[in-house]
């Protein structure tokens, strides 16, 4: 068992979280753009991401303090789109899903064998944003 690096757990914990809550206003504003112009699915779909960011952020939280950490009340930069066409910000979103899910890969390399619960929860997560990247992919086939 390799020994736990809390701090380096908790500093990437709050990346995370920050990307996450990130996340939240990313979706809302995307489904507010979409809204005037697309299908219905694709304004829930970005809805319900924004729902599911706001949850994850909610149990990264959770798995922050466990390990006594403090969430900070900050989140990440959110890039601005050039344009805001809907291959734009379907794009944009398949990018920020990836980027989510190599943070959960360098958490998930920083606690294995030292930290069961963390790791369980990341493994979850990994699984969780893969198939948020798959719906993306051929939510993007579908408009080409």
């Amino acid at each position: 068992m390799m020994t736990f690096n809390r701090e380096k757990a908790i500093n990437l914990l709050q990346q995370i979280f920050e990307f996450e809550l990130a996340g939240v206003v990313r979706y809302t504003t995307y489904s507010l753009i979409a809204n005037s112009s697309h299908k219905n699915e694709i304004v829930d779909f970005f809805k319900e991401q924004a729902e599911e960011s706001l949850f994850h952020s909610q149990k990264v939280g959770e798995v922050l303090l466990s390990v006594n950490g403090n969430p900070r009340a900050h989140i990440a930069s959110i890039a601005e789109l050039e344009s805001y066409s809907l291959k734009d910000i379907m794009n944009a979103s398949l990018a920020h899903e990836k980027q989510a899910l190599g943070l959960y890969q360098v958490l998930l390399d920083a606690v294995k064998d030292s930290n069961s619960d963390i790791e369980k929860f990341v493994s979850n997560m990994i699984k969780e944003e893969s198939h948020h990247i798959q719906e993306l992919v051929e939510m993007i086939d579908e408009l080409n």
